[in-house]
């Protein structure tokens, strides 16, 4: 049986709205396999929106076109469930004078379609220089470019790290430096550390052949979202874009 616990919800501070940027589970009874095709499902066929027509109507800033319709597409837009594959957005971006273009400076026909970073800088513009442009937003998805992909997710096995040599003081002081305790031969990592991989990873390389780590059933995946999505519905998104591959896989067998 699956056992499935979230770790941590995290926000990111720098995003326009309040949805989770970051998603930590505990998962149990599950193969790093499926874990494995979650994963790449999540990052190649979730479809986001993306700007993916740019018009120049008006550019002397010192950025050629080309290098400007770059940045647009990186611009991380937010995607709103109401809006289906097929479907596209209309944006404007104009601005004049000295000082930067931001994300914010662009206009959207769709309220709900929307730079979730807005402090992300396009441009500079010097005096008199000006930037007026017509932009399309359309859906995609990892498969077809990166600035589709709608987060960074990844996952690790659980694992205990077990003394198997003599520490010396010089060991226990670089444990004591990493937050970790020895109580009668044993690693104590901290409570809030249990499930962190990194320390683990920390302890096995600053003592090398004095620890052993010994792997552990479950575990740790992790979900950070890029915006277009809250890191929950990105998991659902990857989910649902499973099953339909798994039914046309079993329609092509009937």
């Amino acid at each position: 049986m699956v056992e499935i616990k979230v770790l941590e919800r995290d926000k990111d501070q720098f995003a326009s709205d309040n949805k989770t940027s970051t998603l930590k589970l505990l998962i149990k009874g599950e193969t790093h396999q499926f874990l494995n095709v979650l994963r790449r499902i999540i990052q190649e066929e979730v479809k986001t929106l993306a700007i993916e027509d740019v018009y120049v109507i008006e550019n002397s800033s010192a950025l050629w076109d080309e290098f400007i319709a770059h940045r647009l597409g990186l611009i991380v837009l937010n995607t709103p469930e109401k809006l289906s594959y097929g479907d596209e957005v209309k944006l404007t971006l104009e601005k004049e004078g000295k000082g930067y273009v931001y994300a914010s400076d662009i206009k959207s026909e769709n309220k709900d379609v929307y730079p979730v970073y807005p402090e992300t800088p396009i441009a500079y513009l010097g005096e008199g220089q000006r930037i007026k442009l017509s932009l399309v937003a359309k859906f995609g998805n990892g498969r077809e470019h990166a600035k589709w992909i709608p987060a960074h997710v990844y996952y690790y096995r659980l694992a205990d790290v077990k003394i198997k040599g003599k520490l010396t003081n010089d060991d226990k002081k670089t444990l004591e430096e990493l937050g970790v305790k020895v109580e009668k031969n044993k690693i104590k990592l901290p409570k809030e550390k249990e499930n962190d991989r990194t320390l683990i990873d920390a302890i096995e390389s600053a003592l090398k052949d004095k620890v052993e780590v010994i792997p552990k059933d479950g575990f740790v995946f992790v979900v950070e979202s890029f915006g277009q999505y809250s890191a929950e519905k990105v998991v659902l998104l990857g989910l649902e874009e499973l099953k339909i591959k798994l039914k046309n896989l079993l329609n092509s067998l009937i």
